[in-house]
């Protein structure tokens, strides 16, 4: 059984195929799944996702290209007092928690083909609310794709405290943080 069975078999008859872009948040005390369409959608693995209503919107998810991590962006537009209050008080707990992007096929009708499949995986990293005026907010969670830091070791600063978490008791970079500023003379 290889991926997408049902939708390459649909395509290969010609019929139409929609697509939709489903996502995993799994914050620490609630994980969620949503999906940008209406009401809520039960796949064929069995989850249940639940409709963004239109208001849903997800940019970044592009391939990380040269020397940059691109940073995906999930936003709620137009929702109430209510969401935005909960996104002040919950900030703190999506910070390192992972982000799961899905897309999922469909036939001409809306009806399933196949299971979701991963498309994009990433690492969530800010929480923020906007007031739009009238009551509406917009809210978004950015994400880092795991590419990230790809170039910056573990403890990849060059202070005293990260050479000592790599190497506990080395005190080469003890004397770093009075240098700026500092004449040195050499040969003394």
């Amino acid at each position: 059984m290889g991926y997408f069975d049902a939708t390459r078999a649909a395509a290969l008859r010609g019929d139409v195929i929609r697509a939709a872009l489903l996502v995993f948040f799994d914050f620490r005390d609630d994980p969620g799944r949503f999906w940008l369409g209406s009401g809520s959608l039960r796949t064929l693995d069995g989850n249940v996702w639940r409709g963004s209503e239109g208001m849903g919107k997800i940019t970044g998810l592009d391939s990380p290209v040269g020397t940059t991590a691109p940073v995906a962006t999930f936003t709620l537009a137009g929702t109430n007092a209510r969401t935005a209050a909960l996104a002040r008080s919950q900030r703190t707990l999506v910070k390192g928690r992972d982000v799961w992007v899905y897309i999922q096929f469909f036939t001409d009708t809306w009806a399933l083909l196949d299971q979701p499949a991963v498309i994009w995986q990433g690492e969530m990293d800010q929480m923020k609310y906007e007031a739009k005026g009238n009551g509406l907010y917009n809210v978004s969670v950015s994400a880092e794709c795991p590419w990230a830091n790809r170039s910056k070791a573990p403890y990849g600063y060059l202070t005293d405290t990260d050479q000592n978490a790599r190497f506990p008791g080395d005190r080469g970079l003890e004397q770093v943080a009075s240098l700026p500023g500092k004449t040195i003379y050499w040969p003394a």
